[in-house]
């Protein structure tokens, strides 16, 4: 069984958003809605100022904590690594978003269903890359199986330098100068959802009707989560 994994060498990447058009053409997502991010980050005093780029997308998680809060099992991780989502069990209760530590989902108005990157899991099955991959001008992008010792991404991940996000399939290559911190955290696993899986989730469903309960219950949790965090910022300097 395949168990695959991306790099991204960050001292390749130019910036030019091009992975993530190719994803939202790929898809046929709006352009509010993006699967694969691209961030710029300054450094220095005018002007002496330098750029660097940080490219954000579903990191799936070894432990996802998207699927441990969904109601309907509409989330889930392949055998193979891969996190994806059945759109015809999703709901579109929104939970996942919250759970989420890197923000990497997004909501189709239209459909009412979520989405996220799946590392194009239907060009997988023809035999093709993720589409970001792919178009990448830089080929700062580099997908494959760690469990195949052919596969580029065994050789790339051996190189020095090479920073795995703990816990993610997910690993770059920062640039000099870039900070750790600018880079996704390790994956962590949020205490409150474990209060979701454990206690609010059968309640919801036990009281409110599966649909209507998964609605409610997220959007008041979602409330709680965001206010203590609004709260907790509140108090730094």
């Amino acid at each position: 069984m395949a168990r695959f994994a991306m790099l991204v060498d960050l001292r390749k990447c130019v910036g030019c958003q091009a992975c993530t058009v190719a994803c939202q053409q790929q898809w046929g997502l709006e352009p509010e809605q993006r699967f694969t991010k691209v961030e710029a980050i300054e450094y220095g005093e005018f002007p002496n100022v330098s750029r660097k780029f940080v490219t954000t997308q579903c990191m799936h998680c070894d432990q996802p904590p998207c699927q441990e809060v969904c109601p309907t099992g509409a989330t889930y991780k392949r055998a193979d690594g891969i996190v994806v989502i059945d759109e015809d069990k999703c709901v579109g209760c929104q939970y996942c978003l919250t759970a989420c530590p890197y923000g990497a989902r997004t909501y189709n108005q239209e459909k009412g269903i979520v989405q996220k990157c799946s590392f194009c899991a239907a060009r997988l099955a023809t035999g093709k890359e993720p589409a970001c991959v792919s178009t990448c001008l830089g080929q700062a992008r580099i997908f494959g199986d760690l469990d195949d010792p052919k596969s580029p991404i065994v050789k790339a991940a051996s190189q020095p330098g090479v920073l795995k996000v703990k816990g993610t399939a997910m690993m770059y290559i920062p640039p000099k100068g870039l900070n750790r911190a600018d880079l996704p955290a390790d994956a962590t696993f949020p205490s409150y959802v474990s209060t979701w899986k454990g206690v609010v989730q059968p309640a919801g469903k036990a009281l409110l009707g599966l649909t209507t309960g998964a609605v409610l219950l997220s959007l008041m949790i979602n409330s709680v989560t965001h206010g203590k965090s609004d709260g907790e910022g509140e108090g730094r300097s």
